[in-house]
């Protein structure tokens, strides 16, 4: 029997959770600055430049990749002969999650239950733990971020078992392109097929931590991969996703599962082995570039010049700068609480901007942790409401609802279109942060912050 303290394992996932959050991988880096080197001047090319530039500024400062510091996995995969000594291993793993997300200023975004308490537990945790028994005399441990803007666009499809290849080809890539910009592209896919509903879910998620893929598994990947670029929208034809990771598994005669998880360009993963005492950590990152920033020619407008900013155009691309209000979910939630009880609400809102974000807490001397837009399709059934009320304008990432598109559009209000994924970058461009309302809300607590020009486009007008 080999022995192996718990201690070394908290060590471990502390590490891990630290690295996967700041530090993009070599591989996920080196598809991303393959794409920006063949990309032609335009609106794609910065859209990757930011992501480039954001990865190095999160590595320098050791500042979140995006302001969703996600749901933390953690694979487990021990050797048989191993006996673990010290506090019980989910205690240990949980714990450390904990302090590491507390100690790096790192966003908690975990509810205690989906249904009944949805209260932030305000640790990160519980997380999501998998364990499996090997032959080795070792534990691996792996780490994978999962945001919930990518993941609420993952999916699973139960095939017949009679499918053809190219009917698992056309599938994935019809799904794989239904995530649109609420996915943060590019994107990196984890695809499961076989065993049961949740075996190809789980699987999904489990290869984006391995590289073991046969011949076969590869070369449908790179099948599926192909289709969707073809077909992805014109402006990210052949970038749209950057790399799948597929593995196929038995099933029974009968079924044909078929599990997609989705992953922005913040492709966040990291991991290490234990052998005896020793941590040997899976760390290799990249030489991060400087890229110069070329002077904009775009037009600087004032949050408070309302009449400005209604002559703006749809599609249009500019600074804005001033004062900008961060509310999302739960934050829109107890606003239309308050109306429906006739009470005020927190602030003024009329012509105002609300930002759709949650960001990281504040670090120490800095003025905003990383922030960035989240889904605003999920404030939809707000967002007329709070227009009615007097609101300018919104700032979020995603589509909008017909409804939504409608009203902006025939009462002259903007909705603006920000990039997600890059929040480290972004939080450059606050100049003034404070929480004013529902500070027990953590995360979706509602900020007033100032920004200095912030590169945003007019999405709907």
């Amino acid at each position: 029997m080999i022995e192996i303290s718990t201690d070394l394992i908290k060590k471990a996932v502390y590490d891990l959770c630290l690295q996967a959050n700041v530090c993009l991988s070599f591989d996920v880096y080196s598809k991303i600055l393959e794409s920006y080197n063949i990309q032609s001047e335009g609106e794609i090319k910065d859209y990757f430049k930011h992501i480039l530039q954001n990865a190095k500024i999160a590595d320098e400062q050791k500042m979140p990749l995006c302001q969703d510091t996600g749901q933390v996995l953690v694979f487990v995969e021990t050797g048989q002969n191993i006996v673990l000594k010290g506090e019980f291993i989910e205690d240990a793993i949980n714990s450390s999650v904990d302090k590491c997300y507390k100690e790096n200023f790192f966003r908690k975004s975990v509810v205690k239950n989906a249904v009944f308490e949805r209260i932030n537990t305000k640790t990160n945790t519980p997380c999501i733990i998998y364990t499996k028994y090997t032959k080795d005399d070792d534990i691996k441990i792996k780490v994978l971020i999962k945001g919930a803007g990518s993941e609420n666009k993952s999916r699973l499809e139960m095939l017949l078992p009679t499918s053809s290849e190219e009917d698992i080809i056309q599938k994935c890539s019809e799904l794989i392109l239904e995530a649109g910009m609420n996915a943060c592209p590019p994107m990196f896919i984890g695809i499961g097929i076989g065993g049961t509903a949740e075996k190809a879910m789980l699987t999904s998620k489990e290869v984006f931590v391995q590289s073991d893929f046969t011949k076969n598994e590869k070369l449908l990947a790179e099948k599926i991969k192909q289709k969707v670029n073809i077909n992805a929208p014109e402006a990210w034809k052949n970038n749209y996703v950057l790399n799948i990771k597929l593995k196929t598994l038995y099933t029974h005669i009968a079924c044909l599962p078929v599990g997609i998880t989705i992953n922005c360009h913040s492709d966040r993963f990291a991991q290490a082995k234990i052998c005896g005492k020793q941590i040997i950590y899976d760390n290799k990152t990249p030489d991060f570039i400087e890229i110069e920033e070329i002077q904009t020619e775009l037009k600087e407008y004032n949050t408070a010049d309302i009449e400005g900013l209604k002559t703006l155009r749809e599609k249009e691309n500019i600074l804005l700068t001033g004062e900008v209000y961060v509310a999302r979910d739960m934050a829109h939630k107890k606003m239309l609480e308050l109306i429906n009880e006739n009470k005020d609400l927190p602030f003024d809102i009329k012509n105002k901007i609300i930002f759709y974000a949650g960001p990281c807490p504040n670090p120490t001397g800095k003025i905003s942790g990383s922030i960035g837009p989240t889904t605003a399709g999920r404030m939809d059934k707000y967002a007329v409401m709070l227009y009615e009320k007097g609101l300018f304008a919104t700032i979020g990432k995603g589509s909008r609802s017909e409804k939504v598109k409608k009203y902006i559009k025939e009462n002259n209000k903007i909705y603006f279109s920000l990039q997600g994924g890059i929040a480290a970058l972004l939080s450059q461009k606050i100049t003034k942060s404070e929480i004013i309302a529902f500070n027990d809300f953590g995360a979706e607590a509602i900020y007033k912050i100032s920004v200095d020009k912030l590169p945003v486009k007019v999405e709907i007008k």
